[in-house]
């Protein structure tokens, strides 16, 4: 029945948001809510004394009417002295509406005040231009032009304008917020091999801006692309408005960096420094340099204190060789690097950032097809993470080691908020924002995924992590022809990446292109890190699946689930989600359930982990396999509440995706699979 509805009026439009509030909300939900509390209460006082009232709410947003723009206008800076001016951002506009019965106001220009604040930055407000004509004197000049924008969903292009505390001198937009891209530095000593030293000063000093939440930085993955000659091109790809650059010269146990910060917009260096000193100041040498960026770019920059505690220069050495393998996600390289790291943290037993890592590569190393909590190995990763804590209780990739740690199908909510624990102490580490979009996408949540990857690529455009997953994520939503251009593109600029081979071939297979999965294949295109012949012929195998008509398909995948049910090892949970979406979903159920039953494990795959932990495996529940999803059957949250998943979901009533996309009632199923 239609909703009937009264004359229409002019009034005044304000729409108020939270700013933040989801991403506060998964880190503390009791202080997110507190801050709802307290914007609350202060609307509640404003409207009372401006002639306004809320005609709508909805969680951590809020709809207001005033009788004039003027009233909206000061309602907005009053709104600021009740919370903290970053926490909310506001949209204003002035128009027709029309009031329900239950007192709701409908219309355009509801539509046009919400899409404004959308707009806004946390502590602006944004107007329209009929806001912006329907004032005079000095509160029409603090009114800044911020030019013409396209409404979301609206056929309509309005200039718009910001409130400001001072008049508008003259209209000029707006300066943006420094982005900073610390590129390579080059190796100017006599041995070549020494690169990865130079590159190492350089990736200290973004690691010690990293920690701080003022500066933009541009991942390492991203910024280390451009060398020699292609220097010159890093600012305008890589949307930087500041470039740090410099060399390094080593010659016995002396160093010598010189180093300059350079305005991408004018090409002119904002101050140029040469240190000389010896390689055992190399941490308070970066510090050192860290801070002056940060002053340049009138950005505060708190003191580091690892220069009170210098790192013998052989322990560094070698943690820089081993995270420069750590970060390339090779599987097979992995061991090396333990191994290097093993060498420097017995050097150097204070060195937090060594055990973490040394951590991190320990739970990459275990193997995916058991848990083994409990076992030496295990027990070694998480002695590792435990230690690098003790040392720092700050140290970021310490939160994230233990999460990595954890059971393949179990503490979910533990994995996020260790990960959350990680961004709060280094919230612009694009590494952590990837880690937090696995373990969303490991409960099913892939919008909320999709948003941590937004944050990630914002911060390392160009890294192979952020685009395989991104991939990933949009051929899980049934967007394969934009997951296939970024993982072409991807492959293209990272031929020699596992990770990225892996899921080229995936995303091919799930988009039924068989010839591009099988050209994946040929000989000299797997890279030659991390790839065996067994991986290559797992590849072959899905192709041949692919190429069967549908009943040699179904009548194949049938032989894989008889092969699994009567082997008695761990169980490949990529095959049997393959056979479940190729019409032979009652069959992978029983098998699936006689594996539990039999007390055997459940292994993501059948080929090796291309960087994914064995923690991580519930992320394959969700991944596209081209046929039907597997949680469109009734019986999927029954074999979830077998997994863990479904009590995560009931308890923190954090649900995933398909909820609202399954035929039927999935919380209610769900919570009866629970109970």
């Amino acid at each position: 029945m239609t909703e009937e509805l009264g004359p229409r009026k002019l009034a005044a439009i304000m729409s108020v948001d939270v700013a933040g509030y989801s991403a506060m909300s998964e880190v503390d939900e009791s202080q997110a809510l507190a801050l709802v509390a307290r914007v609350r209460a202060s609307i509640d006082a404003i409207v009372q004394s401006h002639g306004g009232r809320v005609f709508n709410t909805a969680g951590d947003g809020f709809m207001l009417e005033f009788a004039s723009v003027s009233g909206a206008l000061a309602a907005a800076e009053i709104l600021w002295e009740g919370v903290e001016r970053k926490r909310v951002r506001v949209g204003v506009h002035v128009g027709d509406v029309m009031m329900t019965k239950t007192g709701d106001l409908l219309g355009h220009s509801v539509n046009v005040a919400a899409r404004l604040q959308q707009l806004a930055r946390p502590g602006a407000v944004v107007v329209s231009l009929d806001v912006r004509r329907a004032v005079r004197g000095k509160l029409a000049q603090r009114l800044h032009p911020a030019g013409a924008v396209h409404l979301d969903k609206m056929a309509e292009t309005i200039d718009i304008f910001t409130l400001e505390a001072i008049a508008a001198a003259r209209t000029r937009p707006r300066k943006p917020e420094p982005v900073l891209a610390v590129l390579p530095f080059d190796n100017e000593s006599y041995a070549a091999e020494m690169d990865y030293f130079s590159d190492g000063v350089a990736d200290e000093i973004i690691s010690t801006l990293l920690r701080q939440s003022k500066i933009k930085v541009i991942g390492r993955l991203s910024a280390f692309q451009f060398r020699g000659e292609r220097k010159r091109d890093a600012a305008p790809a890589l949307k930087a408005s500041h470039i740090l650059d410099g060399s390094v010269r080593l010659s016995g146990d002396r160093m010598r960096v010189s180093v300059q910060l350079i305005d991408a917009a004018t090409n002119v260096a904002l101050w140029s420094e040469r240190y000389e000193g010896d390689r055992n100041d190399a941490f308070a040498l970066e510090d050192e340099i860290a801070a002056k960026v940060a002053a340049s770019l009138r950005r505060s920059l708190s003191q580091s204190e690892r220069a009170a505690n210098p790192i013998d220069p052989a322990a560094y050495d070698l943690y820089l060789r081993a995270r420069q393998i750590w970060l390339m996600m090779s599987d097979i390289e992995e061991d090396q690097a333990a191994v290097l790291l093993e060498r420097c943290v017995a050097i150097a037993p204070e060195f937090a950032d060594a055990w973490a890592v040394l951590a991190s590569v320990r739970a990459l190393l275990l193997p995916r097809d058991r848990d083994l909590i409990g076992t030496p190995a295990h027990d070694a990763a998480l002695a590792a993470a435990k230690r690098s804590l003790e040392l720092d209780p700050d140290c970021a990739q310490g939160f994230a080691a233990l999460s990595l740690l954890k059971p393949a199908f179990g503490a979910y909510a533990d994995k996020l908020a260790l990960v959350n624990e990680a961004l709060k102490r280094t919230p612009n580490d694009p590494s952590l924002h990837v880690a937090r979009a696995a373990w969303l996408y490991g409960v099913g949540r892939l919008k909320d995924a999709a948003r941590a990857l937004e944050i990630a690529s914002l911060l390392e455009p160009l890294g192979p992590a952020v685009e395989g997953l991104r991939a990933s994520l949009l051929t899980a939503r049934f967007d394969v022809e934009t997951a296939h251009e970024i993982i072409s593109a991807a492959w293209a600029r990272w031929p020699d990446s596992p990770f990225i081979w892996y899921l080229t071939w995936v995303t091919h297979c799930a988009a039924g292109r068989a010839d591009a999965a099988e050209a994946l294949a040929a000989p000299g295109t797997p890279p030659r890190r991390a790839v065996n012949e067994r991986d290559v012929e797992v590849l072959r195998n899905y192709v041949r699946l692919l190429r069967l008509s549908q009943d040699e398909r179904r009548e194949a995948c049938n032989e894989l689930l008889d092969d699994i049910a009567r082997d008695d090892g761990p169980a490949p949970l990529t095959t049997l989600m393959f056979a479940a979406s190729q019409g032979c979903a009652d069959r992978a159920f029983d098998v699936i359930n006689k594996v539990l039953d039999q007390g055997r494990e459940l292994k993501p795959d059948s080929h090796e982990a291309f960087g994914m932990a064995r923690a991580q495996s519930s992320l394959q529940l969700f991944v596209s396999t081209g046929g039907t999803p597997i949680w469109l059957d009734p019986r999927f949250p029954a074999l979830c509440a077998r997994l863990g998943l479904a009590q995560y979901w009931v308890e923190t009533k954090k649900w995933p995706d398909c909820a609202n996309e399954t035929p039927y009632d999935f919380r209610t199923a769900c919570a009866e699979a629970v109970g």
